[in-house]
């Protein structure tokens, strides 16, 4: 802010100095480094907005660029049993679309016995603890239930499910009056598929068919197979082109504002000539041009340029989604995404051009050093700013104290030039009355 005397009190009735008047015109010339300075904050300001919109459309492009580049977007996989009730499955990217004639003929399930005649939960506790069942305690889980009063039974289940995990109390010792119940064995699941028969110790089985997991809720009816189907369909890529599209249109156009040369500084881009953005949007373009790549980054054969994804570089500089092109590209590029591909991969840093804007956009990277360059040199000339405010008080203080003094001054040789004057005219009309 710049530094000014809006105060009259320096002058009063009878001042011949306007005080106020003269120390205001001088510090509109003492605050001319102060404006200078605001302006140059001011720019810097503007900058710094530039560069934080274009750090976000840079975020924004990247996310379009790991859309295309994730499989999972470009096949719709699901599976489906017929009778929901037998069991569900889950799929995973490996899965092949195929249909299964399933039967469940027995769940596995856990060894339980009882052991009851307990007065206390202690009791019932205290015989699980004691020492002479350590084999019972590594395989089974207890649970104390109170079946009536003053009634205690202590239930064991095995800590899994299958006859591997099986245990027995026939021949451990128990108290008189305490009796012991096997209430369920031990059992692991059997199921067919397409007639294979499998037997598994968990009624969650992954390992069957690749890419699927069942999940086994009940059994079926004899000869009464339910049907497992699993399919794998193809998704559509044009939004997610439509998406990078949009992503490096808008930040092209941002680019070019912000970038702008003009003799007219008005309509100059506030980042023209600046190296670092100018770098950046350079790597953009290179890493769209690059060809695709598998996702190790191994070439790919036939086409492999943008023609390839079914988009073209207009000569505006913009990126378009071409029908023509994309359907002439359709099913190898429908191939190539469902499996992984890489845009803008470099063999020279092994990364492709998501992880390269990435890279820009983090502590260290292009744009982020621009940024804190820029928050760096406002910062300072704030500082610069602040203190020749400062120095300007006491420079205002000193302009007001010099020329108050200089009024008083100018004010009382006025009143003794009146006296002077009225002595004079008392002498000149005395002698005239002689």
């Amino acid at each position: 802010m710049a530094v000014s005397s809006t105060s009259s009190s320096s002058s009063r009735a009878g001042s011949s100095l306007d005080v106020a008047g003269i120390v205001s015109g001088l510090m509109e010339a003492e605050n001319v480094p102060v404006n200078k300075l605001d302006a140059r904050i001011s720019r810097s300001t503007v900058k710094i907005t530039a560069l934080g919109q274009i750090k976000s459309q840079l975020s924004a492009l990247k996310a379009s660029l790991i859309e295309l580049q994730t499989p999972a977007n470009f096949s719709k996989q699901a599976a489906k049993i017929s009778n929901a009730s037998v069991a569900s499955a889950e799929i995973t990217a490996a899965a092949t679309a195929a249909s299964y004639q399933m039967e469940v003929s027995s769940l596995a399930q856990p060894t339980i016995w009882n052991v009851s005649g307990f007065t206390t939960a202690a009791d019932a506790q205290a015989w699980y603890d004691d020492a002479a069942q350590a084999a019972v305690k590594t395989s089974a889980d207890a649970t104390v239930f109170l079946s009536n009063t003053g009634q205690y039974v202590l239930s064991l289940k095995s800590k899994t499910t299958g006859t591997a995990a099986a245990f027995s109390l026939t021949d451990n010792t128990v108290a008189a009056g305490i009796t012991k119940t096997q209430y369920q064995a031990a059992q692991n699941a059997t199921f067919k598929l397409n007639g294979v028969e499998f037997t598994r110790a968990s009624n969650t089985v992954s390992d069957a068919i690749t890419g699927i997991t069942l999940n086994l809720a009940t059994t079926t009816a004899l000869a009464t197979p339910v049907t497992l189907t699993v399919s794998n369909d193809s998704v559509s890529a044009r939004p997610k082109l439509d998406a990078l599209v949009k992503a490096y249109n808008d930040l092209y156009s941002l680019f070019k504002s912000q970038t702008a040369s003009s003799m007219d500084a008005s309509s100059r881009g506030v980042l023209n000539s600046d190296f670092g953005v100018a770098s950046m949007m350079r790597q953009v373009l290179t890493g769209l041009m690059l060809p695709m790549t598998n996702l190790t980054g191994g070439a790919l054969a036939g086409q492999t340029d943008l023609s390839a994804m079914g988009l073209k570089l207009l000569d505006s500089g913009n990126l378009a989604v071409d029908d023509t092109l994309l359907a002439a590209a359709s099913s190898t590029l429908q191939t190539r995404l469902a499996a992984g591909v890489r845009i803008g991969y470099s063999s020279s840093t092994t990364s492709d051009l998501a992880s390269q804007i990435g890279d820009m956009i983090l502590s260290g990277g292009v744009i982020q050093d621009r940024i804190a360059s820029e928050q760096s040199t406002q910062s300072d000339l704030n500082k610069r700013k602040t203190a020749l405010q400062d120095k300007l008080i006491a420079v205002q203080a000193r302009y007001t104290a010099q020329y108050a003094s200089l009024d008083a001054l100018l004010f009382k040789l006025q009143g003794t030039s009146d006296s002077l004057k009225s002595a004079l005219d008392g002498l000149t009309n005395s002698q005239k009355n002689n």
